[in-house]
């Protein structure tokens, strides 16, 4: 079977459904399956979160070319970039191959709802990473027959070495982790201005925010907070992003735009609670007081739930549990990629028994 994936990624970032355009591919490069990607962006930049896993990436053929078919599948991520939706949907048409979908972002970010919308309605298969997110897309008019839930899986190729990045950092007691893009809906903000009530009972925690910069605001946000318990680093590679994970007590991401954040899954990996916020489906993807809370976007409130984790090593460590127990029960690239593949091959076996008659 022939898959091609179309996807721009964000460079210079690495964002969540970058990152799961690459494990999928990477997972069903290794099932035998062959895989390529589409851009709608070739460059070089652009291009590098595939060059890991050995995938070239080519512009997105034009359908009016006639180019030779070259899928038995296409698949496109991302409603962040509708007009690589809309490409990868005509050429899909054009060579008569099923179309799928996983929009990966959340509606709030969609730039054009109706483009997405539209796509999503016309695809053979629709893959969502939560029942929040399957519950909104049929309520849009989307068939609920070609509505697949697969939820998340987390892959930290890296090296962890903790005791490595404290003591690179000078960190020697809590450690407090934001991890990805700095942008408000993503929490940072919130996270800052929680600072000062945190160290109002924890004066040593240190707060370390990782991941690129992204509203344009963010240096002037980060002067207002200056502090040497603060630290900020921008992107980094998978051992440091990996050892951060393993050396933080706790890593909370308020988040308000999100359908299942990446991060979290791989904080429970590493056996960290994590402190969300409330998002279409956060209920559904965080288990409040079990692997993790869940609070309002506001300062005091994630203070509070700091410091509530902070003062309780036992309920830390037991949340830390039992989010890595889920993730192994329920959430691996393994699982997810075998119900993705049940799809693919559902899919491409009834466009070849409609072609024989």
């Amino acid at each position: 079977m022939r898959v091609r994936y179309v996807h721009r990624g964000y460079f210079p970032a690495r964002a969540g459904a970058e990152l799961m355009a690459q494990y999928l591919a990477e997972c069903m490069s290794r099932r035998g399956l062959e895989v390529g990607v589409y851009s709608g962006a070739v460059d070089e930049d652009s291009a590098r979160f595939m060059a890991a896993a050995g995938l070239g990436v080519e512009a997105i053929p034009d359908p009016a070319d006639d180019p030779p078919r070259a899928a038995d599948i296409l698949h496109a991520f991302d409603a962040f970039h509708p007009a690589d939706l809309r490409a990868g949907l005509e050429l899909a048409r054009a060579w008569d191959v099923p179309f799928t979908i996983t929009p990966a972002s959340a509606p709030e970010v969609w730039p054009d709802r109706e483009t997405v919308l539209d796509c999503c309605r016309q695809a053979d298969a629709v893959f969502v990473l939560s029942r929040a997110e399957r519950a909104m897309l049929r309520g849009e008019g989307v068939d609920d027959s070609v509505l697949h839930l697969i939820g998340q899986g987390p892959h930290l190729p890296g090296v962890a070495d903790p005791d490595g990045f404290r003591r690179d950092h000078g960190i020697t007691g809590p450690m407090v982790l934001f991890l990805g893009r700095k942008m408000r809906s993503k929490g940072y903000t919130v996270v800052l201005e929680a600072t000062r009530h945190v160290w109002a009972r924890h004066p040593d925690t240190r707060f370390v925010f990782l991941g690129p910069r992204w509203d344009d605001d963010c240096v002037s946000r980060f002067a207002a907070h200056a502090d040497p318990r603060v630290i900020e680093l921008d992107m980094a590679d998978e051992d440091t992003k990996h050892s951060a994970l393993a050396a933080c007590d706790l890593v909370c991401l308020p988040s308000t735009a999100d359908l299942f954040p990446l991060v979290y899954v791989e904080a429970w990996s590493c056996r960290k609670p994590v402190i969300g916020s409330a998002f279409m489906g956060s209920e559904e993807v965080v288990a409040h007081g079990r692997d993790g809370l869940l609070v309002s976007p506001a300062a005091r409130p994630v203070a509070e739930a700091v410091n509530r984790l902070l003062d309780d090593p036992a309920e830390r460590a037991a949340m830390g549990r039992s989010g890595h127990d889920r993730v192994r029960r329920e959430l691996t690239w393994e699982a997810v990629a075998d119900r993705v593949h049940t799809v693919y091959t559902t899919l491409t076996a009834a466009r070849q028994t409609e072609g024989v008659r």
